[in-house]
């Protein structure tokens, strides 16, 4: 049985009809009504989690796996799920949005930009331990904590947050870099800004999310000659991280949690189903 933490919505769907394609046996877990609403299918539980809720729905259904694809951020279903699977020694998979890198073709001088995706937060933390130079994070402060904790040498990393009457202390501690490291800037939404920030690093590095400004992220770091790294946003580290559904579906197959699908005879048979509907349509009147 597989237990999969949803915010709802098209993934809880997509999820289920790849599950359901493998013949598994699984059950959703919302946090509300209005997200299991458009669910339409399939076991629900609703309820707020925490870790005792959890560890019980995990037992009663003897859960051999967790799929968390909760959207919120730090979320406390997330964490509680890190806990049990843990505890209770089950696999845990997350299952985020892909971080696309969009309107790389409209950066300046794109054939000098260097950029990849790394979803691990500690894959992150290694690259930055084996630079030489400043790494700039334009990134959620949980995203940059989570990654600061792993890092030798935490002088090295610089957060720019915009320029307000009086410094947000309060906004700046929650970065979990030095504090002299969060600095003000005028300008952060464009490329210009960026370069800024980049250049008073000495960055060799710059690390985000997919959110906003690609281009103008990718166009600063390829004039300054920094690498981009395009991280996740969930604010946890996983050991086993999915942006999408056919990739874990084929972790699941590979761990023997579900049945390989037969495409081809998935496919026959909706073809098969849509030609008796078809000829179901062609005798009415």
């Amino acid at each position: 049985m597989l237990l999969i933490l949803s915010s709802g919505g098209r993934g809880a769907r997509e999820i289920s009809d790849r599950l359901t394609r493998a013949n598994a046996d699984y059950i959703f877990h919302f946090e509300d009504l209005a997200a299991a609403g458009g669910f339409g299918k399939g076991d629900v539980i609703v309820g707020k989690l925490s870790y005792r809720s959890l560890a019980r729905i995990v037992r009663r259904n003897r859960v051999s796996a967790i799929i968390d694809s909760i959207r919120t951020p730090d979320a406390h279903g997330s964490l509680a799920a890190l806990n049990v699977a843990e505890d209770l020694k089950i696999p845990l998979i997350k299952l985020i949005r892909p971080t696309v890198l969009r309107n790389v073709s409209v950066a300046a001088d794109p054939e000098k930009v260097k950029c990849g995706v790394d979803y691990s937060y500690a894959g992150v933390a290694a690259k930055i331990n084996n630079t030489v130079g400043g790494a700039v994070f334009l990134s959620r402060p949980v995203n940059v904590r989570v990654i600061a904790e792993k890092v030798f040498d935490r002088n090295a990393l610089y957060v720019p947050i915009p320029a307000a009457p009086e410094f947000d202390v309060d906004l700046a501690l929650q970065y979990g870099v030095p504090l002299l490291n969060v600095k003000q800037y005028n300008d952060l939404g464009g490329k210009d800004g960026i370069i800024e920030v980049l250049k008073d690093a000495e960055a060799k590095l710059l690390i985000t999310d997919s959110a906003l400004n690609i281009s103008d992220k990718l166009a600063a770091a390829g004039e300054v000659g920094a690498e981009v790294i395009f991280t996740q946003t969930s604010g946890f580290d996983y050991e086993h991280i999915f942006d999408n559904t056919e990739a874990l579906a084929g972790f699941l197959e590979e761990k023997g949690l579900i049945g390989v699908v037969d495409d081809e005879n998935s496919k026959n048979k909706n073809k098969d189903d849509n030609d008796n509907n078809n000829s179901d349509e062609g005798v009415k009147e």
